[in-house]
């Protein structure tokens, strides 16, 4: 058997001990992952194109000011 699980069962153990989490509040959280999980993925595709253009972070500040 594997020691890891698969979603179904994190989820459900999730609902299993915190039953008092509201839907309300359990739907924000998710929404709240997946703002960060999108911010992350921007920045990360950022830094490529930044990387591609062979610029540092300070270059694009400093572009960004002008």
């Amino acid at each position: 058997m594997s020691r890891y699980s698969n979603l179904a069962d994190v989820k459900r153990r999730m609902r299993e001990n915190q039953p008092e989490v509201p839907d309300a509040e359990s739907e924000s959280r998710k929404q709240a992952a997946r703002t960060a999980t999108e911010a992350r993925v921007v920045g990360h595709h950022l830094r490529e194109i930044r990387e591609e253009q062979g610029l540092t972070q300070a270059q694009v500040r400093q572009r960004r000011s002008v």
